[in-house]
């Protein structure tokens, strides 16, 4: 093999090869669209609610703070209103830091109050204790807030900004329009899920594709091993009898590719080869390829028939077969036999090594598609 060669990813061929696994991209997009329809349903019936009120905002001045509006100014902010427009970060988190303390307060009652008839007086005691200085927590840390906190924080917890603990029960409809809308799930969000499961296809097609093993209609052997490659021998009659996309493949990966029938192919390979021989006063010729027998018998039948007394054989391996190695002795020269996208090329370098270690002159490459 040359040291040399560097092989190469035909970006073009891989695009084909992608193509050509149209059936598994259908499936895969199918997943996709499934995956998608069930976001958009899962993720439907989302409200959201505006609460506003033109002439009662338009009195509240850019730097007024929450605990300097007036009651009818608070009554027509949500709580996002005042987040967004009142509050920064640190206002937000410390008030959420009290609210998870009280949320934590409530539980150890609601835990205390089922499991105290069951504890006994030294240990009702003590859980006691701990649920009065949980109390006494919260309520420190709710009197070290700020004034804007502290509207904030009723706010949160649904107390009327206006009375302080009492729970809000008015509802000035005369002041404030409620506007409701019903959101579905992002559109966009849908799409991209279809759009990651054609990317995703052609990463796993991509892959196998640059990892796979066997002989790339792309690959220049002759390159890869300094042996000359015959005209490629194409069964036209299987590329056209494919239908739908996969003839759509084939006419792409072919364009550019001259229809010579197969027959006149083989029988121009078999007079190059009948050359050769006669170049180098060989009397014999074995056709190599593992898993090609109808392709070899092909090619060996029209070398005999251009030269009758020419010595052809035509052998499945000699690498790993007791009678192709026995078979192979006493042959002048040898013609390694690939099928593209069948031939490993583990297969094609061993079969040509041992033809060289056996001092057998590999004369052509003949490649059949």
């Amino acid at each position: 093999m040359n040291n040399n060669y560097t092989r190469e990813i035909d970006l073009i061929d891989l695009f084909i090869d992608w193509l050509a696994h149209w059936k598994s991209l259908l499936v895969c997009v199918l997943i996709g669209v499934v995956l998608a329809g069930g976001y958009m349903y899962m993720g439907r019936g989302t409200t959201t609610v505006e609460v506003t009120d033109k002439d009662v905002m338009a009195t509240i001045s850019d730097g007024a703070t929450l605990s300097t509006l007036t009651p009818e100014q608070l009554a027509t902010l949500t709580v996002k209103d005042m987040e967004k427009k009142f509050l920064s970060e640190k206002d937000i988190n410390a008030v959420e830091e009290v609210i998870a303390l009280y949320d934590e307060y409530v539980e150890n009652i609601e835990v205390y109050d089922a499991q105290k008839d069951e504890l006994e007086v030294k240990d009702r005691a003590e859980a006691f204790n701990y649920i009065a200085n949980s109390k006494n927590i919260v309520e420190a840390r709710r009197a070290s807030l700020t004034a804007d906190q502290q509207v904030y924080y009723d706010a949160k917890m649904g107390l009327d900004r206006t009375v302080g603990d009492a729970i809000a029960t008015k509802n000035d409809e005369s002041k404030t329009t409620v506007t409701t809308t019903t959101e579905g799930a992002s559109k966009k969000k849908a799409a991209l899920i279809v759009i990651l499961a054609f990317i995703l296809h052609f990463m796993i097609v991509a892959c196998r594709y640059i990892f796979n093993n066997k002989i790339k209609h792309t690959d220049n052997l002759s390159a890869m091993v300094n042996v000359p490659e015959y005209t490629r021998m194409i069964d036209w009659n299987k590329v056209d009898s494919k239908k739908g996309l996969d003839k759509l493949v084939n006419s792409i990966r072919f364009a550019s590719t001259r229809k010579t029938p197969l027959s006149e192919v083989v029988e121009i390979n078999a007079s190059a080869t009948i050359e050769k021989l006669k170049n180098k006063n060989y009397s014999s010729v074995a056709l190599v390829g593992t898993n090609l027998a109808d392709e070899r018998d092909m090619l060996a039948a029209q070398i005999s028939k251009a030269n009758a007394n020419a010595t052809v054989k035509s052998i499945d391996s000699i690498t790993h077969s007791v009678n192709g190695a026995d078979d192979i002795a006493g042959v002048d020269a040898a013609i390694l036999a690939v099928k593209v996208a069948s031939t490993r090329y583990n297969d094609f370098l061993e079969e040509l090594q041992s033809l060289r270690d056996r001092d057998v002159d590999v004369i052509g490459i003949a490649i059949f598609e």
